[in-house]
């Protein structure tokens, strides 16, 4: 492979954790190429590579050289225990070794393609859906979507022999005898077949163990409290920019495991196994694949869908969001939903076993209204140093996301003006920057001169603050706090994905 470096980029400062708005700024995922060392060439693997408009430096299929096991390529050398694991995929963080000019961290998905109908091939169904995720990837470069860097395939072949009638007519008390002869010649199939996929960052932690740390150790987690804060306004930012047009994405199965945190306390869209391009359409019908406790009535039941499936799933995670910001944990929304809807003997009776936010909407009202009696109980409490009046405000905002009618939902593009302000509530971390630029200026990502520099101990975020896992400040630490102090009071990343109770997830 070649990797092509500048001067001003020195190998140990590839190694850096970057800030992802900065990552995009300096186009650091373009300097990631593959050679032509070892590419299959053969017109029925490249073909559906061509037809899926991918880049041959960034996506590259391996030839077969008769090897039995299938590893990644180098440089991806997989570091310390899975973030990830589902089914087929896995994800894992990759560091390239020593030597190798890109050095950047990054998070590799492994899928295995698989198709029941028969075995995986180069023109498999499996693997025509698996290149359609990577080009939906590749066109996405928003500072909280993770971004794609490069991809590649590999596939291992298993003999075998078929054996197989030949037929011969002799003469035998003068009548025709079919003879068997043998087995036929050996049959080569494909025994595996994988794709990963590059992607930047190797984030640690997604939003579900980022919210179970608050009460997992709630005397460390008021800065995980700050910066959920805003944590509503640029969800609302990535999934408005999924559904503007000339983008045109349907994500599909939001919810808090698809949402990662980086470490710079910044969250981040992931996972588009499930996204449906609509450039030709914005309405979908039948059977698709989805998550069903987040997932919206008209997907559930089949019906006709648009864009605004992913604002109800975004509502889902924002009310999980509101509920643990007012002191109970993501868990509380469903449990209080679920019982509710024990009591209507008629819900019970057509519910399934897994709970579904869909069919719990005719108590949500009353939901709501007991998170209005927390947060007036909070008030009340005049210790408690966080403001449940900034959460009750966006109560009625959340509850029209969930809309049970798809006419009265939001587009994605309303929402972050109703979202904005919580990051107003604390002085630490304040609005994010890059959310703020793309409202005033409508783009993204900016410019490579206003990428801030990275020279120092420590390194910028989206927002403006530190990285989590170096010297952090909070304003939970008072103003006089030493950097030791503030520090003390704040777990890195790595603790959090230490802890034996952290559900290790990723895209």
């Amino acid at each position: 492979m070649s990797f092509p470096s500048s001067a001003s980029q020195s190998s140990s400062s590839q190694g850096q954790t970057i800030a992802l708005s900065d990552f995009l700024a300096q186009n650091d995922d373009l300097n990631f190429l593959w050679d032509d060392d070892n590419r299959e060439e053969s017109a029925s693997w490249l073909g559906p590579v061509e037809a899926a408009r991918l880049d041959r430096t960034k996506h590259k299929v391996f030839k077969h050289r008769s090897k039995e096991y299938l590893r990644p390529p180098s440089p991806f050398v997989q570091q310390g225990l899975e973030l990830g694991e589902s089914g087929s995929t896995v994800v894992y963080r990759a560091t390239p070794p020593e030597g190798y000019p890109y050095r950047r961290p990054l998070a590799v998905k492994i899928i295995v393609c698989k198709e029941y109908a028969r075995p995986p091939g180069p023109d498999s169904k499996a693997r025509m859906d698996a290149l359609k995720e990577v080009k939906t990837m590749s066109m996405l470069r928003h500072p909280h979507i993770v971004v794609y860097v490069a991809s590649f395939e590999e596939y291992c072949l298993q003999n075998r022999e078929i054996s197989r009638k030949i037929k011969s007519k002799s003469k035998t008390h003068g009548k025709d005898q079919n003879q068997v002869a043998g087995f036929g010649k050996a049959d080569q199939r494909i025994k595996k077949h994988i794709l990963g996929i590059a992607m930047y960052p190797p984030a640690q932690c997604n939003l579900h163990g980022f919210m179970d740390e608050i009460f997992q150790k709630p005397n460390s987690a008021e800065w995980i409290i700050q910066q959920m804060h805003n944590f509503f306004g640029c969800l609302s930012q990535a999934v408005a920019y999924l559904h503007r047009q000339g983008i045109q994405i349907r994500h599909k199965d939001i919810k808090p495991d698809n949402i990662v945190i980086d470490d710079f306390g910044v969250p981040v869209l992931t996972d588009f196994g499930l996204s449906k391009h609509f450039e030709f359409g914005q309405h979908s019908e039948g059977p698709t694949p989805k998550t069903l406790k987040y997932a919206d009535p008209e997907a559930v039941h089949e019906s006709r869908r648009d864009e605004r499936s992913d604002v109800f799933s975004l509502g889902c995670v924002f009310l999980e969001m509101a509920t643990v910001l007012l002191g109970r944990p993501a868990m509380f929304a469903e449990e209080q939903l679920a019982a509710s809807s024990a009591d209507d003997h008629q819900s019970l009776s057509s519910r399934s076993s897994d709970f579904m936010y869909s069919e719990s909407l005719h108590n949500l009202d009353a939901y709501l209204t007991t998170l209005t009696i927390i947060a007036q109980d909070l008030v009340a409490q005049k210790t408690v140093t966080r403001d449940p009046q900034a959460v009750l405000a966006i109560l009625p905002h959340i509850r029209r996301m969930m809309d049970e009618s798809v006419a009265r939902r939001p587009q994605a593009y309303q929402l972050y003006p109703w979202f904005r302000h919580l990051s107003d509530v604390y002085v630490f971390p304040g609005p994010c920057k890059n959310c703020e630029r793309e409202r005033r200026t409508g783009k993204a990502i900016p410019s490579r001169s206003g990428s801030r520099s990275r020279s120092g101990s420590t390194s910028a975020s989206a927002n403006g603050s530190p990285t989590l896992n170096r010297v952090g400040t909070s304003n939970g630490g008072g103003v006089g706090a030493s950097s030791s102090q503030r520090l003390a009071r704040r777990p890195t990343m790595a603790r959090i994905a230490s802890s034996p109770t952290f559900p290790h997830s990723q895209p």
